[in-house]
């Protein structure tokens, strides 16, 4: 047991006796589990030492054994002396750590391990070194509570025939929720060729059960049709940057797109921590997923002398900015984001064509006697009297009403179009002799995220008469159609913002 340590706090006070002050091994290890890992995560973050040692070639394999999910990864990198096992093998390990290194707490290894199973082996051996063998298991941990792991030489060990590198073996797996081996390691493998592009691109090689992972690039950068519309560097409190990129993907048909995951849920921005990805498809409280965006996506990429600007999460699985970067970020996207919204209504409507609005055309022209004509208008004026004469008259005279043709509304036509003009009202209304035409605003909010989405004939009807009894109004009372459109226009903008 460690001896109480005497320290002298102040002149005035006398000498504190400070005690050890261990915790609870198994709770602690317990708490530790619950960090929030999933099974694919936790993998990646081992990937992670396999990469700062150096390694070029990492295989992992996934195998079933007596109802055991079994995790192996085998790498080719730098290995390990004895103390620097010592250390790996600790939480909180001591190891020095550069700024580009993936790793950021010395947690991983313990922490993403017993995020999957409750038994961790190590092999492991530098280059002209033994070959030593270290681990712990959860429940000689449980039983003894005390944090305990074993260290020791072995000799040559069938399998393990590398001169240099590093095997990672767990086992007792009890947290992996999908525990079919094929589905499991067929995800993991697309997983990897995401988070990982970069590293794969520059020629270290990664396989999953024998098949080697390929590069998945959301931002699709390799594909000539791609367009880059940024690539620029905003400055972040402590004086470093972060570079951004957008781009607009390449359309490729319905089944094409669909295929490559161009879709509304994989649109916005990928985070890259020294060029691991470790947040995608975000939107940062201000890029709203919507199909009109499916072709936005945009990179940002930082390095780990950023970790405590940006507020790196210790299992490097989320960032939390500054409201002064995401103002920046915001100011330099922005005007992108609305091209890229524009671009894919054209899309959308090019494809889809016009929505049909006969049933409400139809049914507002037959029921034409039922709907309310503006009345004759009267204007008061002022008399107009001959010198020396008396007046004449009241002084009321008939107006000409705002909408001529409806006082014979019998042969009233209502017809609804499309078009895109702005930021403006979501509908415009005219009329030319007894037609009656409203023009929706595809580029308005009620379009976007109500009409336009609307395929069952009833409900594009019942949002035509809804449209249309707003207009006949505006037309009925001209004097306060600005008013009462600018009020429902500012509500609609509100509500579906």
């Amino acid at each position: 047991m460690s001896r109480p340590i005497s320290v002298s706090v102040s002149p005035t006070v006398p000498a504190q006796v400070i005690r050890p002050n261990p915790p609870n091994a198994t709770r602690t290890i317990e708490a530790l589990r619950e960090l929030g890992y999933d099974s694919y995560a936790s993998v990646m973050d081992l990937l992670d030492n396999s990469i700062d040692a150096q390694a070029s070639n990492i295989d992992v394999k996934i195998s079933e054994e007596k109802g055991d999910i079994r995790i192996v990864i085998e790498d080719d990198g730098l290995g390990m002396d004895e103390d620097a096992l010592d250390e790996a093998l600790r939480l909180g390990s001591e190891m020095q750590r550069d700024t580009g290194d993936l790793g950021k707490f010395g947690l991983g290894l313990v922490t993403a391990s017993i995020g999957l199973s409750r038994r961790v082996e190590l092999y492991t051996r530098e280059l002209g070194g033994s070959l030593l063998y270290g681990g712990f298991d959860l429940d000689d941990i449980a039983e003894h509570d005390r944090f305990l792991k074993w260290i020791q030489p072995l000799g040559d060990v069938e399998g393990l025939a590398r001169v240099n590198g590093t095997r990672i073996q767990l086992s007792k797996t009890d947290r992996i929720r999908n525990r079919n081996v094929t589905t499991f390691a067929s995800t993991l493998r697309k997983k990897i060729g995401q988070v990982f592009r970069k590293f794969l691109k520059a020629d270290r090689k990664i396989t999953v059960n024998g098949k080697a992972v390929e590069p998945i690039d959301p931002l699709m950068l390799s594909d000539p049709n791609t367009s880059l519309l940024l690539e620029t560097e905003i400055e972040v409190e402590d004086g470093g940057s972060v570079v951004v990129r957008a781009v607009e993907l390449p359309d490729l048909g319905q089944a094409g797109n669909t295929e490559r995951g161009i879709i509304a849920q994989n649109s916005g921005f990928y985070v890259l921590r020294n060029n691991r990805e470790i947040m995608e498809a975000q939107g940062f409280d201000f890029y709203k997923k919507h199909p009109d965006f499916s072709h936005f996506r945009a990179e940002i990429l930082f390095d780990g002398s950023l970790d405590a600007v940006f507020h790196t999460d210790v299992k490097k699985m989320s960032i939390n900015p500054s409201q002064s970067f995401l103002d920046k970020l915001r100011q330099a996207t922005q005007g992108l984001i609305t091209q890229a919204g524009r671009q894919g209504r054209a899309r959308a409507h090019a494809k889809r064509g016009q929505i049909d609005h006969s049933l409400a055309e139809g049914n507002i022209t037959r029921r034409a006697t039922l709907i309310p004509k503006p009345p004759a208008l009267m204007e008061r004026r002022s008399s107009k009297a001959r010198r020396d004469t008396a007046s004449q008259g009241s002084g009321a005279k008939k107006r000409v009403p705002h909408v001529i043709d409806l006082k014979t509304i019998s042969g009233l036509k209502v017809v609804f179009e499309e078009a895109s003009y702005g930021e403006g009202h979501f509908y415009q209304v005219g009329q030319s002799g007894r037609t009656i035409t409203i023009t929706y605003n595809r580029e308005h909010p009620f379009w976007r995220e109500l009409v336009e989405h609307a395929t069952e004939p009833k409900v594009v009807a019942t949002l035509d008469y809804l449209v249309f009894a707003m207009a006949n109004a505006e037309l009925l009372v001209p004097e306060h159609a600005r008013i009462v459109k600018e009020n429902v226009n500012t509500t609609l903008v509100g509500l579906l913002v």
